[in-house]
C-alpha cells in the first residue's frame, strides 16, 4: 500500500496534512511505512488515546504481545497559547470555526504565528515503542500515525487537546478575551455606539427566528447552474434552524446534530453502528438522533431496527 491510499480514509484538509507528513520519511524507512499502513488498515492499532502532548496505543500482530507506542510532542507555553487566544480574538471566525467542530487554515496559521502549532512534521513527534527496532522509524509507529489521522480527520477537536487544550477551555478564553477587548476604556465601535464597558453576559439579547430564511434567495433567483432551487431552499432552511437553536442556548444539541449529518452526507449512506463508530459516540442515542431527524424530514431511512439504513434528504 502506497502512502497515498493512506488518504483514501481522510477527507478534511487538517487529515491530508497530517497523511502527508509520512512522504517526508527518509527511503531506509519506506518498508517500514508500508508495513505500518498495512497493520493500520487490519485495525491492529488498538487503545488509541490523543493526551496533551502525547498519542499513545498498542499495536497487536499475529502471536505476538502487543506493542506500546507513543508519539510524543512537548506543548507549547502558555505564554504561546496567549499569544494565540489574543490573536483569534481579533476575528469572530475563528470562535464560530471552533464552535462548528472545525478547524480554517486561517486559524491554524494564526496559532502558528503566535507559537502554536497545531499540526506537526514528524520529525517534530518523539516516537518511542517497545519493539526497539533500529531505523527512523518502525512499523508499529507507523500504525498509530495512520491511525491517528483517521481519527483527527473525524475530531479535530483532538488536535487541540494533544496541544494541551480542550474546545471548551479555548472557546472559554476566547470569549473572556473578546470581552475585555470590546470592555477596553479607548475601545470605538464607530457609528452610534458607545465604547462599550463590563461583562457580556450582563447584556441581555433577544434573538427572533427568521420566518422565512430563503426569501432573499427566491427573490434574487437561483444561482447560476441550479434548475431546482429547493433543495437549496431546504439547506438554507436548515442552516437558520441551526443558528436559531444555538442563539436559543441549544448549542451542544444543535452542533451534535450537525456533525451527525456532516458524516451521514460523507458516508452517503451509513448505519446507526457505522455513524457511532465514526463519531466515537453510543449506537443507540445514535439511533434515536437520527429517528428523529427522520421525523423532521431531515434524514431518509429505509429499513427498521439494526438493519435500518440512512442518508440526508439533502446534500
Amino acid at each position: 500500500m502506497s502512502v497515498s491510499d493512506v488518504r483514501t480514509e481522510v477527507r478534511r484538509w487538517w487529515g491530508e496534512r497530517w497523511a502527508e507528513q509520512l512522504e517526508a520519511v527518509a527511503a531506509g524507512a519506506a518498508r517500514a511505512v508500508q508495513r505500518g499502513q498495512a497493520l493500520a488498515r487490519r485495525g491492529a492499532v488498538e487503545d488509541l488515546q490523543v493526551v496533551p502532548g502525547s498519542i499513545d496505543a498498542t499495536v497487536a500482530e499475529d502471536r505476538v504481545s502487543p506493542y506500546r507506542v507513543a508519539l510524543r510532542w512537548p506543548l507549547p507555553t502558555d505564554a504561546a497559547w496567549d499569544r494565540g487566544v489574543r490573536a483569534l480574538g481579533t476575528e469572530l471566525r475563528h470562535t464560530a470555526a471552533l464552535l462548528d467542530d472545525s478547524l480554517s487554515e486561517e486559524l491554524v496559521d494564526t496559532l502558528s504565528d503566535a507559537g502554536v502549532e497545531l499540526l506537526p512534521r514528524l520529525d517534530d513527534l518523539e516516537p518511542a515503542c517497545s519493539c526497539r527496532e533500529a531505523g527512523p522509524i518502525c512499523r508499529h509507529v507507523a500504525a498509530v500515525h495512520v491511525a491517528a489521522g483517521v481519527q483527527i480527520d473525524r475530531d479535530p477537536r483532538l488536535l487541540l487537546r494533544l496541544r494541551g487544550r480542550s474546545r471548551d477551555e479555548l472557546l472559554g478564553q476566547l470569549r473572556h478575551a473578546e470581552a475585555e477587548t470590546l470592555s477596553a476604556p479607548d475601545l470605538d465601535l464607530g457609528g452610534g455606539l458607545e465604547r462599550a464597558r463590563g461583562d457580556l453576559d450582563a447584556i441581555e439579547l433577544r434573538p427572533a427566528p427568521v420566518q422565512d430564511p430563503a426569501a432573499l434567495m427566491r427573490h434574487l433567483g437561483p444561482p447560476p447552474g441550479v434548475d431546482d432551487p429547493r433543495p437549496l431552499e431546504a439547506l438554507i432552511e436548515r442552516a437558520a434552524a441551526a443558528a436559531w437553536r444555538l442563539a436559543a442556548g441549544d448549542g451542544a444539541a444543535a452542533a451534535d446534530e450537525e456533525l451527525l449529518l456532516a458524516e451521514l452526507r460523507a458516508q452517503r449512506t451509513g448505519s446507526a453502528a457505522s455513524l457511532a463508530e465514526a463519531l466515537g459516540r453510543e449506537p443507540e442515542a445514535v439511533r434515536e438522533e437520527l429517528d428523529a431527524l427522520f421525523e423532521s424530514g431531515a434524514v431518509l431511512r429505509t429499513g427498521s431496527g439494526d438493519r435500518a439504513r440512512y442518508r440526508a434528504a439533502y446534500s
